[in-house]
């Protein structure tokens, strides 16, 4: 694989710098494109060669690739900084010199290559096996199902709604991967246990947990506190959260806890109330279960029976149908060796989903002798051997699961990758956007654990952990390529190796709160490519990172950024995000007026940003044509001559303090000079408050090609729905906290009186006083899916939506008692004229609802700003949650 990922990395670079902007002297082109040539043919041995090279073979290429990489970059970079033409002149004669070089080793290398395929009489260009091939070749994950323990679900929902008075907790204890998680939220999500519970909550443990966050979900997401918690302490938020679960009965899900010690973290917060509560925890260590539920016995998850294990086999392999007559004896085998384990079952299911039965055959083969080991090396070997037979391209593309992070926008390429990816049970959506696209996935730990084995074992990364204040780390392998840096404290100085990182070429900081800046040595890492910051608080603009011209995406969070600040060096930048250290100060980062020469950008986001106009500039192109996705941008920034200088942006987020969008009331009408936009955020920050004056522009000022609106904190009057339901193209409509308001004295109505909202398909109300709603069923003739949040004025939804023959879901999140009342007779109605696909799913913490659940997926926002949230539903026993657009910059970027 590394081999692979390294040739496919070097193509990428290749064609990046002949497809550049750079002044590159005819000789270099030449040189590029024949260089490109030579390795795309061995891209293409690779990819039809049904056995990996050997390991010596395979150590070669990879070596080759990166040297050819690391030069050609280095040479490159050398002519765009240096300006002494003596130097410059040397710098091409080694360049063109090294490129040579480079092909004649390609060229030796694939004789080496053609020589062991045609020694294992493998033809080259055919990727299958022959034989017949598995029915089920893209069948999409069933999310969340569950095969299987019928009674086991009976006898805990028995103890969930036993008549004990008193606090309880039920703890399900077993290995990783037995689907403990999966189990708890059947139980969590089941219609009587919605019914019993006012207050139901979801906290992951891991190893690796945070208090603060464990008690900002429950008071955020199970007890729906609203307010700026971020100046609150521990203590005050764990008073906070006990004093609000008293006299409430409530269900808390604990998963996947590590240690007695996490526990009695953690316990204390749960009140004792006498009035039947429970407490249901999820653990891998049996004296975990046992001292958390005691006196009761912890309940042990069992493996699944064959039967159930063959059930769920064919759910994953072959979707609806059953299994094929030719794969059936097979498929025994392959279960067989699977002992139970539903994450073993699944993934195996979902790699031989769309392989021949000869493939079938050796995957069978291969598992058949590992049956000698104890269940977690059994499961281990399993997965691993699910990896390796993975194409080369999806397991460059899965390891980099490890640590994903990047540009939020997915093309096809990494679109098909995904769902390669999810339909292989390798990776489980957690999060979909209100139009049913893939936000985010989550990956199981003992998969994670895969591919940090798998990636450190390739020298691929090497990752730290580090605790003290000054940090001089171990020598990673010579050559390793992705680095990543995890804090547990304070740090001054943080010092890297010359020798050891100079090929990084990503370079990622995490902790749980931001880290204070501290002195940076990044002077190593000249081709670093991809660096994150983000989780550092500068003060001012990292000086070194001007060095850095070889990046493609830069994360950090800086209180200013200097206006001279040179970015025109950066040819190769396409993510630039600019996080703010103070944004509650609602202050704009003003970006520097090269930000107009790096014409590679693709994605800007800050917290809230000033554009300098471009009209100074001596460039030649100062319009930035791959530019797609602007968020944070200053409602003063939207002017005609920026926007016809980002005029293929398809999405746009606005925001700024409400003083910013009185003084700009014009500013909208400049948006139909983005003909391409498809997706536009409006916001204000700080306390948002009330601006009579700002207005909508007529619907001829918008782009006609846009399909999703959001706003917030706009405070516009609701007659401007009039000028929305005009949009010809609109087809998710997002309103939020206080978007729109009534004058004081007036009712706060919406009523559509007329024909609108044509292509109207997802609606989403949240934390609005509206009071009324009416309209006639054909005013919303393609509306599917309404959420409504948090709207407790609200207590009737359009009665015309019982004629409706396209809504298809009513989802209710804290509302009043008489709108589920009503949304559900709308229901019953429906179903009386004979269509049952209209589905009301409420969730209250102070109504009974006895309805099923659906995966929450509307849109959040995080804090004042306006870029997405993941949510933090877990799923069974997962690591960490990646947002799709983020795993494929990395893999692309490598």
């Amino acid at each position: 694989m590394a081999a692979y990922a390294a040739v496919i990395s070097l193509i990428g670079t290749i064609h990046q710098f002949s497809q550049s902007r750079l002044d590159l002297q005819e000789s270099h082109k030449e040189h590029l494109k024949l260089l490109y040539e030579k390795v795309s043919s061995l891209q293409e041995l690779l990819d039809n060669i049904d056995n990996e090279p050997t390991n010596d073979l395979q150590e070669k290429v990879k070596d080759l690739a990166h040297e050819a990489e690391d030069q050609i970059e280095s040479h490159l970079q050398q002519l765009i900084i240096e300006k002494d033409e003596n130097i410059r002149t040397k710098a091409n004669k080694r360049l063109v010199e090294m490129l040579q070089q480079t092909i004649e080793d390609v060229e030796s290398v694939k004789k080496e290559l053609i020589k062991q395929i045609k020694n294992n009489n493998l033809k080259s260009g055919s990727l299958s096996l022959g034989g017949s091939s598995s029915p089920r070749s893209h069948v999409s994950m069933l999310e969340n199902d569950m095969v299987g323990y019928n009674i086991e679900q009976d006898f805990i929902r028995s103890q969930l709604t036993g008549y004990s008075s008193q606090l309880e907790v039920i703890s399900i204890a077993g290995m990783g991967g037995m689907g403990k998680s999966t189990f708890a939220k059947k139980m969590f999500y089941d219609p009587s246990i919605l019914s019993f519970f006012g207050v139901r909550g979801w906290i992951t443990m891991s190893k690796d947990y945070s208090l603060r966050k464990m008690f900002l979900c429950l008071l955020q997401d199970a007890i729906g506190v609203k307010g700026e918690l971020d100046k609150v302490s521990d203590g005050d938020l764990a008073d906070r959260l006990q004093k609000s679960l008293k006299s409430r009965r409530y269900l808390i899900v604990v998963d996947d806890i590590w240690s007695t010690e996490a526990w009695d973290d953690i316990r204390l917060c749960f009140p004792e109330n006498n009035n039947r509560s429970r407490i249901l925890l999820t653990t891998r260590d049996m004296n975990v279960a046992q001292y958390a539920s005691s006196p009761k016995d912890p309940f042990p998850m069992r493996l699944l029976e064959p039967e159930e294990s063959w059930n769920l086999f064919c759910q994953k392999a072959f979707g609806k149908k059953d299994c094929p007559n030719e794969f059936d004896n097979v498929a025994k085998v392959v279960v067989e060796s699977c002992k139970g384990l539903p994450l073993m079952i699944s993934v195996v299911a979902g790699l031989l989903s769309s392989k021949t039965l000869d493939e079938w055959m050796k995957v069978a083969q291969s598992m058949s002798l590992l049956v000698n080991l104890d269940d977690y090396q059994h499961c281990s070997r399993v997965l691993a051997l699910s990896y390796k037979h993975l194409p080369s391209h999806l397991k460059t593309c899965f390891l980099r699961t490890h640590r994903a992070k990047g540009a939020r926008g997915l093309d096809k390429v990494a679109a098909n990758l995904l769902h390669d990816l999810i339909d292989k049970n390798l990776l489980v959506v957690s999060r979909r956007s209100l139009a049913g696209s893939i936000k985010a996935c989550r990956i199981h730990d003992l998969l994670h654990d895969l591919c940090l084995r798998e990636a450190e074992g390739e020298r691929l990364l090497y990752s730290y952990v580090i605790y003290s204040e000054s940090f001089g780390p171990e020598f990673p392998p010579e050559g390793c390529r992705w680095m990543s840096v995890c804090s547990n404290g304070t740090y001054h100085h943080i010092h890297f190796d010359d020798v050891t990182h100079k090929k990084t070429r990503s370079l990622h900081f995490s902790a749980d709160e931001l880290w204070p800046e501290f002195l940076l040595s990044l002077g190593h890492f000249k081709l670093v490519r991809v660096l994150d910051l983000e989780a550092v608080e500068f003060i001012d603009f990292p000086s070194e990172i001007l060095h850095l011209v070889g990046l493609r995406y830069l994360a950090l969070t800086a209180y200013k950024v200097p206006e001279d600040l040179a970015l025109a060096d950066f040819w190769n930048l396409e993510t630039l995000i600019v996080s703010q250290s103070h944004p509650t100060l609602g202050l704009s980062v003003s970006l520097p007026i090269g930000i107009w020469q790096v014409y590679q950008l693709r994605y800007l986001r800050c917290t809230s940003m000033f554009l300098y106009p471009p009209q100074n500039i001596s460039a030649k192109h100062p319009i930035l044509e791959n530019l797609l996705n602007v968020s944070g941008l200053n409602p003063s920034c939207c002017t005609r001559e920026i926007f016809e200088r980002i005029r293929n942006v398809k999405k746009l987020g606005v925001l700024g303090g409400s003083d910013e969008f009185f003084y700009e009331p014009e500013w909208l009408d400049n948006l139909k000079h983005l003909h391409e936009l498809e997706a536009l955020k409006i916001g204000a920050g700080g306390y948002g408050l009330k601006c009579s004056d700002f207005r909508l522009p007529c619907v001829d000022s918008f782009p006609q090609n846009l399909k999703k609106l959001t706003l917030r904190r706009t405070f516009l009057p609701w007659e401007d729905m009039t000028i929305i339901s005009k949009l010809p193209k609109l087809e998710v409509l997002q309103l939020k906290s206080s978007a729109f308001y009534a004058e004081v004295g007036s009712e706060e109505m919406w009523e559509v009186t007329e024909m609108g909202y044509l292509e109207l398909k997802f609606l989403l109300l949240d934390n609005l006083d509206i009071m009324y709603w009416r309209a006639a069923d054909d005013y919303f003739p393609c509306l599917e899916r309404v959420i409504i949040r948090y709207c407790p004025h609200l207590e009737e939804i359009p009665q015309g939506f019982v004629d409706s023959m396209t809504l298809q879901l009513v989802e209710l999140h804290q509302c009043s008692p008489t709108l589920v009342n009503f949304a559900e007779q709308i229901q019953k109605e429906q179903e009386d004229l004979g269509n049952n696909l209209l589905k009301v799913y409420a969730f209250d913490n102070r109504v009974t609802v006895n309805r099923a659940i659906v995966q929450r997926d509307t849109d959040e926002e995080a804090k004042e700003g306006i870029s997405d949230k993941v949510d933090e539903d877990s799923e069974e026993d997962t690591k960490c949650c990646l947002p799709c657009g983020n795993l494929f910059f990395w893999f692309f970027s490598w």
